[in-house]
């Protein structure tokens, strides 16, 4: 009875950890930039709707999200870090890759990890790397936790579209 009980506390341990990001001690080093938008900011952001140019679709996009967080780095060993950590937060999460780009030095890699509703993810985390020659090395890591409808960003990305050609 007392290995079950250890085993439990230990269970339960590693997944309060894990409910930190993985990703949370970059915040600390001076080489990567962060920037961090709790819940409560989008919850201020939909009673200011001309704070997103009237583009009611993002804010409408936005009203399940939990956080959004990105980091990135020049650093090539703090580069080497974040390419580790988006590998173990894949596997810890059990993400799913939605995509990868290659273009030119450029990579992306698109993760997201499904519910049991299929328009809906609890969580996006991209990875962009660019080691183009001639430009500096750069990494960064953007994840989204939530309630994150796909159908909207969908609408949303399409709109971009047609606004892009437009211009």
């Amino acid at each position: 009875m007392k290995k079950v009980i250890v085993l439990l506390t230990l269970f339960l341990t590693s997944s309060l950890a894990f409910s930190q990001s993985i990703f949370d001690k970059l915040e600390d080093l001076d080489d990567v930039s962060t920037v961090v938008v709790t819940k409560d900011a989008f919850e201020l952001l939909k009673k200011f709707p001309d704070a997103a140019s009237g583009d009611m679709e993002v804010l409408n996009a936005a009203k399940g999200l939990e956080e959004l967080k990105v980091f990135s780095t020049e650093n090539e060993s703090i580069a080497a870090d974040m390419e580790k950590m988006v590998d173990r937060a894949i596997k810890n999460a059990n993400l799913t890759q939605l995509m990868r780009v290659k273009d030119k030095g450029s990579r992306v890699k698109i993760y997201i990890k499904s519910t049991k509703n299929k328009d809906i993810v609890s969580e996006v985390l991209m990875y962009v790397k660019n080691s183009d020659k001639g430009e500096k090395l750069s990494s960064t890591v953007i994840s989204l936790t939530g309630e994150i409808d796909v159908n909207k960003l969908s609408e949303i990305a399409n709109d971009y579209k047609k606004k892009s050609k437009n211009k």
